[in-house]
């Protein structure tokens, strides 16, 4: 979710359309906090999208094991269907709880058993149980369903904690900025609230939440939604001209060196080949010359005019790194060449370099 291996353009149209499909006044709120850069608002939703999917397992877990707790503790009290029983629904529950559980048995279906009816049951419905109207059910049952509660914590306060873990909730759940919310404290009452129940379901979730790796992915400054093929550019190549040597090439070729470009006499970029290239050029010249080739004396011109090396591509080295993700992942490219508006070179980049 809201995760990419490739940058997207961000072309004015793109985000012209992504506006449009968001609704102006749920995309202004990002477009606020990017100082009313575009591509950095569109980078603070995804990254808004990213902590909501973090934070996705961890309320899966709190919710579950609360309504599990609380459950029990209904069972133990007012029997396995509780949830029928007169004196929990008449004597306990306030109206809209009532309205609340039967809902739920309704969504259920015909005859439902208990469990269908707890799965059905809203976060609400558990959050609003710890309200004082219910204080009679947790003078004994709050240690019961919470074992590990510290002394001085009370009903008031796990009700705080629930709540506001329950609006969190609600709020990731119509996909709704969480942006200026301390969401390092919500995460922490979260695995707080766990471990007043069980303190190894507690540090299994802490263990496996990603809440920590994706707060480090928040992005920073106007450009922080562009990337620029600039940025991914590998300033290292050998200038060639057609009147090179192959064996001058082949000298210069290493593992820095990977990408020669040849100029022709008025400064035009006329080619960028690699060592591949130039053996496959080779081997064919070889097995036309009964296996003899002499690279002292073939030159780029020569291998350029036998078509070897067609594969390459100039890109803008200010435009998007994106476009040259889409040439090289495609079948016929193996190098981009990035230029600046003077056409002079910047930099290149090789299918075999993976630096996409």
């Amino acid at each position: 979710m809201a995760e990419s291996q490739v940058p997207y353009p961000n072309r004015s149209n793109q985000i012209a359309a992504i506006r449009a499909s968001l609704s102006e006044p749920r995309f202004a709120t990002y477009l606020r906090k990017g100082g009313g850069n575009e591509a950095y608002a569109i980078a603070l939703y995804l990254y808004n999208a990213r902590v909501a999917k973090a934070f996705m397992f961890p309320l899966g877990v709190v919710e579950i094991t609360l309504r599990n707790a609380i459950d029990a503790l209904l069972v133990s009290q007012y029997g396995a269907t509780w949830h029928l029983h007169a004196g929990f629904r008449n004597t306990v529950l306030m109206k809209e709880g009532l309205a609340t559980l039967d809902k739920a048995i309704k969504r259920a279906g015909l005859a439902p058993v208990r469990s269908q009816v707890v799965a059905e049951l809203t976060f609400d419905f558990w959050s609003n149980l710890f309200r004082p109207n219910y204080g009679a059910l947790w003078r004994t049952g709050l240690n019961i369903v919470f074992p590990n509660l510290p002394k001085t914590t009370t009903r008031h306060d796990v009700q705080q904690m629930v709540r506001s873990i329950n609006e969190f909730r609600n709020r990731v759940a119509h996909h709704e900025p969480i942006l200026d919310l301390n969401v390092t404290e919500v995460h922490a009452n979260i695995v707080g609230l766990v471990t007043m129940r069980c303190a190894e379901t507690a540090a299994w979730l802490r263990h496996h939440s990603t809440l920590n790796t994706i707060i480090r992915t928040r992005p920073r400054g106007s450009t922080a939604g562009f990337v620029s093929l600039a940025s991914r550019l590998a300033p290292d190549y050998i200038p060639v001209t057609e009147e090179t040597t192959l064996e001058n090439v082949a000298t210069q070729f290493d593992r820095k060196h990977q990408v020669a470009i040849c100029r022709d006499g008025q400064g035009a970029l006329l080619a960028a080949f690699g060592p591949l290239d130039l053996i496959r050029f080779l081997a064919d010249n070889t097995k036309t010359n009964d296996g003899m080739t002499a690279p002292r004396e073939l030159t780029v011109r020569e291998m350029l005019e036998a078509n070897v090396a067609p594969a390459w591509i100039a890109l803008p080295a200010n435009g998007p790194f994106s476009d040259a993700v889409v040439q090289l992942t495609g079948n016929t490219i193996n190098i981009v060449v990035g230029i600046d508006s003077a056409d002079m070179v910047v930099g290149v980049i090789t299918r075999a370099l993976r630096r996409y």
